[in-house]
């Protein structure tokens, strides 16, 4: 990301993402703007470390096997809410209430167009 930054605009026109941006964005010609300011966002760092440990709430990650961010990363998140640590047990009584899910041939610039992804987070939703 770090040798990103507006002359990227251009050729993310060919994305999903673009195509999304086109039908909601009420200046179309405003896209480098967009662009410009989330590669310059994209080059801070940052370490949500403490906040996931002290999510509350059911947590669902999830993440492509196919995307710039690894899969392990995704782990490593789901390992901080306690996920992954041991066998939940034949009674699933070992079983956080957090949830995984790395969907194949999936990448973020797709992602959101995925029914793997729908079909997940329905999955999640009703298991509540």
């Amino acid at each position: 990301m770090i040798s990103m930054g507006p002359e990227v605009a251009e050729p993310m026109k060919q994305t999903p993402m673009y195509e999304a941006y086109q039908r909601v964005a009420p200046r179309v010609e405003d896209w480098p703007v967009l662009v410009t300011q989330l590669t310059e966002l994209l080059k801070l760092d940052y370490d949500w470390t403490s906040e996931a440990r002290g999510l509350s709430m059911p947590t669902l990650i999830v993440a492509g096997d196919a995307d710039g961010l690894p899969p392990r990363h995704a782990v490593e998140f789901f390992e901080l809410l306690g996920g992954g640590q041991h066998d939940a047990g034949w009674d699933r009584s070992g079983m956080t209430r957090h949830r995984l899910a790395i969907l194949p041939g999936v990448t973020h610039y797709d992602i959101n167009f995925s029914p793997k992804l729908a079909a997940a987070v329905a999955w999640f939703l009703d298991e509540r």
